[in-house]
């Protein structure tokens, strides 16, 4: 898929294809309280990045963007990776990201998506159903319109 310059890679996953999708918890980049992936019922989007990443600032706008335009069937989650505390909080405010991130500069959490999401190369993101199961996944930055296609479909059991 293109549009804008951007170049992703999409694979979905049909619905009886499925697997249960990993669970990532972890202190908020910003706040340093505690974030899951885990949201039973809503469509969930983990996004991997890293504030050194230029096509992770590349998607920043959109994925942003997309956040809210979806926010009430989707719950958006950062997974920032190999990073430190301040850059990461930096990126998070020069892009006005809306979602939480779990900062995780081990990679610790990023390996229990081993086979799900790239664990190395970012920005990788996970479409997870409404039933916790991967839907699709998107390598290399991906834009606010593929991203809320996305979203809507399988919100929608596509």
């Amino acid at each position: 898929l293109r549009r804008a310059g951007l170049r992703c890679g999409v694979q979905l996953y049909q619905p009886g294809q499925r697997k249960p999708a990993s669970t990532a918890e972890g202190p908020d980049v910003r706040t340093g309280g505690n974030v899951t992936t885990d949201h039973p019922g809503k469509v969930v989007v983990v996004n991997v990045w890293a504030s050194w990443c230029g096509p992770c600032r590349k998607e920043a706008p959109d994925l942003a963007a997309a956040s809210r335009d979806t926010a009430k069937t989707a719950r958006f989650v950062g997974l920032n990776i190999r990073d430190d505390r301040e850059a990461a909080q930096a990126f998070t405010r020069a892009f006005k990201t809306p979602y939480p991130s779990i900062f995780d500069p081990e990679g610790k959490q990023l390996v229990k998506f081993s086979g799900q999401l790239s664990t190395t190369a970012i920005p990788t993101t996970l479409v997870i159903d409404r039933a916790g199961r991967s839907a699709a996944r998107i390598t290399g930055p991906v834009d606010r319109d593929t991203l809320a296609a996305l979203i809507t479909d399988t919100a929608n059991g596509k």
